[in-house]
């Protein structure tokens, strides 16, 4: 009897886009906490990968902002809705890798977030 490992519906869905290191301080807000300031690992036009002190429930919903520099040099400030999807704990990271996917993110900052990551 052979048995062949299925990928979970999560696995089918990371890193499906084009992910581009993010090497920048990220502030996050959480509702009824004080904000913080977290590490990012990298990003994509749909979500970023950030280096957390807590271990975040998915579906845990927040707001975050920070700056990209685009590849003219020109900062996009941006300031986007977002829900936690994953997290894991990582001792090499010192802190909890947390997948955020971005919720209701503008045509603009999409467009800013493909410049970046195209870059």
């Amino acid at each position: 009897m052979s048995s062949t490992l299925t990928p979970t519906p999560l696995d089918s869905e990371r890193r499906q886009v084009e992910r581009k290191p993010l090497r920048v301080r990220v502030r996050m807000a959480l509702a009824g906490k004080p904000e913080t300031e977290v590490r990012a690992v990298d990003v994509s036009t749909g979500g970023i990968s950030l280096v957390v002190d807590l271990n975040l429930a998915p579906g845990t919903p927040c707001k975050l902002a920070f700056t990209l520099q685009l590849p003219d040099n020109s900062l996009h400030k941006v300031q986007v809705g977002a829900v936690i999807v994953h997290s894991t704990y990582s001792g090499q990271r010192m802190g909890f890798v947390t997948g955020v996917q971005f919720k209701g993110a503008s045509e603009d900052l999409k467009a800013a977030l493909l410049r970046y990551v195209k870059g």
